[in-house]
Parts: C-alpha cells; sequence; structure tokens
C-alpha cells in the first residue's frame, strides 16, 4: 500500500499508516472515521482507495462524491487534484450553489457542498427542478461518499440527516468520515452506530507530519468585540480578521479602510473575503490570499484580511495575527489553523465576543440552538487556555471540554428522534416538500439569490450565477424592506420565487417558471430560489454583494453551466422518433455510458436483498423497454398524430410515436402549440399500470414477502415517476390497435411475447397506485427505485438530445437476459 501510495501522489513515502489504512478497509467493504490534524494529508488519504481501484481495475465504486460543509473546501480539493498529476486525466468537477458545474451528479469525482448532496439524495435537489428531482439520489447510493471536516455539520439538521442517511447506505456504499476535532465521544459513538473502523494518528506519526513541526500558536480570549482598532493595535505585517456575518465583516473592513490613511508606518492592503461575491471576483481574491498569506507568501509590505467562515477550511494559508469572533470550539480551532501554520512559525489568535440581540444577550447568528450553547461553553473553556501555546494536544483537549458533554447527549437524542427524522425525511422524499430542508438540511439553510430587473426573462433560473444567503437573512432584510414601507411608487416589487408551470410530462420539454411576489416572512420558505429587484441592492468587487439601495445597474450575470437546452448552440428541440427507435437509442446510452456507474451498489444491493447476481441490470433494460407504454395509448397517438398534421408532417397511422417534431423557434409550431386542443395526455404511470402484471410476471410472480416484490415495486415506481417523483395516480389507457406489433417487438426481446395481453387487462377509470409503489420504510427497496429511476432518466435525457451519444442503436434483441 506505501509503494502504491507514494506512486500515485509522487511523494517518498506516506506521512503514516493513517494514510493508506483507510483504503484497506474501504476496499474490504468496510466503512471508516479518519481522525488526524489540519494539514497532515487526510485528501489524499480519501483520495487513495479511488484512485487506486481506478488504476488497478479493483472492485470500487466508479464515482466518487466528496462532501464538504462549505463552498470554500469544495474549490480548494477540487483545485488541488486538477493541479496535481492524478487529476489530469479525471472528469474531476464542483458542485455548490455557486459554481454547478455537475448538477446530476455524473462526474467520476464530484467536489460538493453537503447541502447539495443532501437535498439530492431527500429528492429535493438545489440543482435541479423538482420535476427532475428523482435524479441524484442514484448517484448518492452508487458512489463512494467521502465527508470531510464532518464535525462542522449542523448537529440539529444536517448531522443527524446524513448520519441517517448513511445507516441507510451501510452495506452497499462505501464511506469515509475526516475531521481534525472529533470529540472521544463522538468518535466511539460514532463508531458504533455506523459501524465503522476508526483511524487515528499515533504520536509517532504526528511527529512526522510537516505541519505540527516546530510551530507556536498562543491563544488568547479579549473581553470586548472585535473592532478596527483592535486589529491594527496587533498588527504587524500579516493579519487575518473572521467575523461570524457578512455584514459585520463588510463594516469592520469600511472602518479598518477608513482609519488606515492615519497610520503613519506605510501603506497597508486590505482585502475582504466572504460567500457573496461572483464567481470570477472570489477567485481573483482567493488568488490574491494565496499568494500573500500562502506558504510561499510575498513577505513585502503589510496586509490585514477581512472574512467570513469561508476561510475556516480550504485555504492553505497563514498569518502572525488572527482575530476572531467567539464560535464553537470546533469552529475556532479551524480558524486557529490559519495561523502559525507552516513549520518554525509563531503567532497569536485573539478571540472575542460577539455584539448583543435586543434582549441584551449575545448574538451568536449564524450559530443558533445548541450551537450558540456551544459558543457560551466555549467562551467560558477559553479562559483556562488563554495566553497558552495550543499544539494537537492542546486543541484535542479543549474539544473534548465543550463538545465531550454534548456530543454525547447529542447523540443520545438522535438515536431517541430518529425514527421521527426518519419518517420526515421519507416524507421529503415521497413528497417534495421544500420547507422540509430547514428541518432536514440546515435549519437556517441557504437560498439562492439573483438579481434580476425582470425575472419574466429569466429562462433558467439555475443556469444564472447566484449569492448564498441564509434564509434568516433574507427573511429580515424583506422585514426591514416592509418597516421602510416598501415596496412603493419607485420599487414596485421586492422579492419573487419560481413556481414550475405544469407542461406535461415528458424530458422533451424545458421546464417553465411564473414569478410570484413575496407578499411575507413565511414565503421566504417557499423556495430555494429568489430574486431581487436590482433597485435594492449594490455589487462592486471591494465589498461584494449588499443591500444597500443602488442604482439597479446590477443584474445576476450566466453561470458557471450552460443549460442542457442551449448546449451545441440548439434551443430545446427534437426530431419525430418511433418508440422502437427510442428505445434502441435509450439501450446504446445505458450500455455506453451508464453500467459502469450502476455496477459496485446493484452488485452489493442484490447480494443484501437475495437476488439473483445481474438482476438489477436486467430490471434497467426493463424499465427502458416499457417506460413508455403509456405512449401507445389511443389519445396519447391521437394528439401526437393531430400535432404532425397540424406543422405539415403528417405520418402514417401505424408509426407509434415516441416524439414528435418540435422546433420552438419555429414559429409555426409556436402558433400550433396555442392552438392544439389540450395538454399531451400523460403517458408515465399509464405505462406503468399497463405494463405491471408483464413485470410481475417477468420477476417471476414473486410474493408479497419475496424480495423479488420489492424489485417489482421500485421498478413499477421507476416506471410511474420517470418523469414526475410525486406521480401517484393515472388516467385511462386503451392500447392503440396499430401498438401491437411493436409491443410484441419488445416482448419477444424480453422472453414474454405470451404476455402480451396482460397490458390490456386495467381499468379505464382514473385511480391511485400507492399500492404498487415503492414503500419508502423498506430501505432496500427504496435503494433499488433510486438506482432504477436514475438509469432510466439519464438514458431517457442523453437518447433524446444525443449530447455526444453515438446515434448508433443497440437492437431491441439486447434486452433478454
Amino acid at each position: 500500500m506505501e509503494t502504491a501510495f507514494a506512486r500515485l501522489f509522487g511523494v517518498q513515502k506516506p506521512y503514516g499508516s493513517f494514510q493508506t489504512r483507510p483504503a484497506e478497509y474501504l476496499l474490504d467493504g468496510r466503512n471508516v472515521i479518519l481522525q488526524a490534524p489540519t494539514g497532515s494529508g487526510k485528501t489524499m488519504a480519501a483520495l487513495f482507495p479511488y484512485l487506486l481501484a481506478r488504476r488497478e481495475g479493483l472492485d470500487f465504486p466508479r464515482k466518487m462524491l466528496y462532501c464538504v460543509p462549505m463552498r470554500v473546501l469544495a474549490r480548494s480539493f477540487y483545485n488541488d487534484l486538477k493541479n496535481n498529476r492524478q487529476g489530469d486525466d479525471l472528469d474531476a468537477r464542483l458542485q455548490t450553489g455557486e459554481q454547478k458545474d455537475d448538477p446530476q451528479l455524473e462526474a467520476e469525482i464530484t467536489f460538493a457542498t453537503i447541502d447539495q448532496v443532501l437535498s439530492s439524495f431527500l429528492n429535493i435537489p438545489y440543482s435541479l427542478s423538482l420535476r427532475q428531482g428523482n435524479v441524484n439520489a442514484g448517484a448518492v447510493v452508487a458512489a463512494y461518499l467521502v465527508f470531510d471536516e464532518f464535525h462542522l455539520l449542523d448537529p440539529g439538521t444536517t448531522l443527524p440527516t446524513t448520519l441517517e442517511m448513511l445507516r441507510l447506505l451501510k452495506g452497499i456504499t462505501p464511506f469515509l468520515l475526516m475531521t481534525a476535532t472529533f470529540s472521544k465521544e463522538m468518535l466511539s459513538r460514532l463508531a458504533a452506530l455506523l459501524d465503522a473502523e476508526v483511524v487515528a494518528v499515533s504520536p509517532e506519526e504526528l511527529k512526522s507530519i510537516p505541519s505540527q513541526k516546530e510551530k507556536e500558536r498562543r491563544i488568547h480570549r479579549v473581553y470586548g468585540l472585535l473592532t478596527a482598532e483592535e486589529v491594527l493595535r496587533h498588527h504587524r505585517q500579516r493579519s487575518i480578521a473572521i467575523c461570524n456575518t457578512v455584514e459585520r465583516a463588510q463594516d469592520l473592513y469600511r472602518r479598518l479602510i477608513e482609519l488606515l490613511p492615519s497610520r503613519a508606518n506605510g501603506e497597508t492592503r486590505v482585502i475582504l473575503l466572504h460567500s457573496r461575491f461572483l464567481q470570477e471576483d472570489r477567485r481573483k481574491k482567493e488568488d490574491e490570499v494565496r499568494r500573500l498569506f500562502g506558504k510561499d507568501a510575498e513577505k513585502a509590505g503589510s496586509v490585514i484580511l477581512v472574512a467570513t467562515q469561508v476561510i475556516e477550511v480550504g485555504l492553505d494559508i497563514s498569518c502572525e495575527v488572527l482575530h476572531t469572533e467567539i464560535a464553537p470550539a470546533s469552529a475556532i480551532l479551524q480558524r486557529a489553523g490559519r495561523c502559525a501554520r507552516f513549520v518554525a512559525e509563531k503567532g497569536d489568535v485573539y478571540v472575542y465576543q460577539v455584539p448583543s440581540d435586543k434582549k441584551g444577550e449575545p448574538n451568536y447568528a449564524p450559530y443558533l440552538g445548541q450551537q450558540a450553547a456551544l459558543c457560551a461553553k466555549n467562551w467560558e473553556a477559553l479562559d483556562f487556555f488563554t495566553g497558552k501555546s495550543m499544539d494537537f494536544h492542546a486543541e484535542q483537549h479543549l474539544v473534548n471540554l465543550v463538545h465531550g458533554d454534548f456530543d454525547a447527549m447529542l447523540l443520545a437524542n438522535l438515536e431517541q428522534a430518529a425514527y421521527a427524522h426518519r419518517k420526515q425525511m421519507h416524507k421529503a422524499i415521497g413528497w417534495q416538500e421544500m420547507g422540509l430542508a430547514r428541518e432536514l438540511i440546515r435549519s437556517d439553510d441557504s437560498v439562492s439569490l439573483l438579481v434580476h430587473p425582470n425575472p419574466a426573462e429569466i429562462e433558467n433560473p439555475y443556469a444564472l450565477e447566484s449569492f448564498s444567503l441564509f434564509f434568516g437573512t433574507l427573511s429580515g432584510q424583506l422585514a426591514k424592506w416592509r418597516a421602510e414601507g416598501l415596496p412603493d411608487e419607485k420599487v414596485s416589487w421586492l422579492l419573487k420565487y419560481p413556481y414550475e408551470r405544469e407542461e406535461g410530462e415528458g424530458e422533451d420539454r424545458p421546464v417553465r417558471f411564473e414569478w410570484l411576489p413575496v407578499q411575507d416572512q413565511r414565503q421566504v420558505r417557499y423556495s430555494s430560489v429568489f430574486v431581487v429587484n436590482p433597485l435594492l441592492v449594490q455589487y462592486n468587487y471591494e465589498l461584494g454583494f449588499c443591500f444597500t439601495p443602488g442604482a439597479g445597474d446590477f443584474q445576476s450575470p450566466p453561470g458557471s453551466i450552460v443549460p442542457r437546452e442551449r448546449e451545441k448552440g440548439r434551443q430545446w428541440g427534437y426530431s419525430r422518433e418511433s418508440y422502437q427507435q427510442h428505445v434502441e437509442k435509450m439501450l446504446n446510452v445505458y450500455h455506453t455510458q451508464l453500467t459502469r456507474e450502476l455496477a459496485y451498489a446493484a452488485d452489493r444491493l442484490e447480494r443484501r436483498m437475495g437476488l439473483r447476481a445481474g438482476l438489477l441490470e436486467y430490471a434497467v433494460r426493463l424499465a427502458i423497454a416499457l417506460h413508455d407504454v403509456g405512449k401507445m395509448d389511443r389519445r396519447w397517438q391521437g394528439w401526437a398524430h393531430e400535432w404532425q398534421r397540424r406543422i405539415g408532417a403528417p405520418v402514417a397511422e401505424d408509426f407509434m410515436i415516441a416524439h414528435t417534431d418540435y422546433d420552438p423557434g419555429d414559429p409555426l409550431h409556436q402558433a400550433v402549440e396555442a392552438q392544439m386542443p389540450g395538454a399531451r395526455p400523460p403517458h408515465a404511470a399509464e405505462g406503468a399500470v399497463a405494463t405491471h402484471k408483464v413485470i410481475y410476471q417477468l420477476l417471476g410472480a414473486p410474493g408479497k414477502n419475496d424480495p423479488h416484490f420489492k424489485l417489482f415495486r421500485a421498478l413499477f415506481t421507476a416506471i410511474a415517476r420517470h418523469h414526475s417523483p410525486r406521480a401517484d395516480g393515472y388516467q385511462s389507457f386503451a392500447l392503440h390497435p396499430a401498438a401491437r406489433p411493436t409491443l410484441a417487438l419488445l416482448l419477444r426481446g424480453l422472453g414474454a411475447e405470451e404476455k402480451a395481453a396482460a397490458a390490456l387487462e386495467i381499468s379505464k377509470n382514473s385511480r391511485p397506485v400507492t399500492g404498487l409503489l415503492v414503500q419508502l420504510d423498506s430501505q432496500d427497496e427504496l435503494l433499488a427505485y433510486f438506482l432504477l429511476v436514475r438509469m432510466l432518466r439519464l438514458a431517457d435525457q442523453k437518447a433524446m438530445g444525443g449530447r455526444g451519444v453515438n446515434q448508433e442503436s443497440v437492437p431491441v434483441c439486447l434486452l433478454r437476459r
């Protein structure tokens, strides 16, 4: 292992076995919790099993999700990988609230924030429309999961949801948890809870880590607030000041700019860095910070960095003096890691109180509830450490003092509340209630805020660059505007949010939005995306985004991704194809692009469920073959043939249409779309019901206690919900007479020609299908559904648009096992 590690990362040898043992455990099917200090190479330890398995062809997932609590950390790890040789031939992408490079989690390695991963698993993805809500959960199931800086997860929301998700996934999905600051209590209890192996750095290994050698960092508790005057009083050459909120950081920056011209000791630069800068501006600032505060920093001149929690992790920088507002011990130590970080450095960390709220109590926001209590406890504990040097052992002592009892109580409470929390997760998955994000992801979770003078012109809100704000910040700002008498004649609206319009089923039509005004604070919880009136805000390179009335000349630019409908220079549109052509294209996509993603998780799930090897892969082909049978309905074909007739491209009556011709830029198509009598009839649930007896027989007609019945429900649900994750009913279905030859061909490919009549044996009345849908409390069938519906929807999307797909078809005969 040591030799392989050295070759992969171009080093002489690992710092210790803590960098290679996680790979040994993970490749053996066991999950791991790794505790090691900042700068010890935990990231290499996390990448090692994936890169080794990829190079050697070992049995391991072909996808890796590297989950972090903060965007800056995701970007830092991504940059580190791309700048090293092991990342040269890897498809690695970023997926955060501000940089959505991989919204469907399709890369080999995705560096993502925890909210992106949890929202994807819960079917309420922050990166996609709700109509596509069930696309990403299967990616989480199929991946190797890494959770870095695990101690930073919100204990009331993010942490319990992550733990419940991991308990559901253990045995199927390999995972690694990493931190520098777990308390002993948290470490042991988590290991027991997740059946995980603990890997910790030994005292001997600690001595070999360069970042732990010959340095001294003292900590001081200061009675008072963090002010510009305090920063300047202690300033030498390099200082960092960290505020808990963007607003206070902006105020501190302004005050420093005011005071610095009066200093007699020469010119001092001041840089502001927080989460509300445009991507390009933030990259420039981070590059500048690395250049001035990094390991090989330019030492000439005097520099002060004012920042928020964005620099707690991910930026490899150091200073002589660091100022910070009080936070939980784990967060304070993360911040302190930016002071005297490198070998032989000495530095001082000053910890200040926060301003008081209206009740005269310390305003610890964004740390709320138990996190606020940890802030108060940490303030008291720091009295014992003030003026003392903080090495790794002292840091662990502080963490145990502040977090030990809390962690024990937290995990005990989590166990007691696990059932109720799991039910809330099921509710989010089943009904896509965005409001549950506050309970399951973060109690004061972030929203994406756009700036635009006319939201009706926004075709895709997920394609514009946004600013990330806490719900509470936006709600509080709305209250301020209301108190100021807004809206008024000049500012006619304040905030709006998108509402997805129902346009019928299909991956072949874009999601269209209606923008609704926010009338009160409650509606700030209705969406994860909002647009603000440009007259209410300002943006510039020095301060970033701020709630200061302006001229209205700023507007959100396009984001880092190109929306799918704009790829290859075209708008949404597609060409007519028959049902058989569409199935053959989907099979080609599946076999050439998707099978490797499925393999590892499918194999383990089959074994756990007691299914035959390869049955889940066969179920995907079943889903592809039968997913659009609902389009063989008389009404659906009647609508499609009428469309073709009206646009002047009629087809023969026996041509079973899967997709019509459609060009949204064609005036004729626009006119016909407005004139067509009614919307296209639904087909997804109709097709599932129409074929459910065929599927049931092909899976061996299992009894309800047979594991194959769980797979049957998972497959039925994947077909019924391949356009809408909430579908739970169907309308009437009558097989078109000309559909029989196509259906016979499909069934022959499945080895089930004699069962063709089963497709006709359904009621002609609308009714719910809940009895056939996946049972959310049955973890194996839920995971099977996640995998199946992802494969089906991705194959459907890619087959329609091409998207680099070889358009040669895979014969229908390959449907057979």
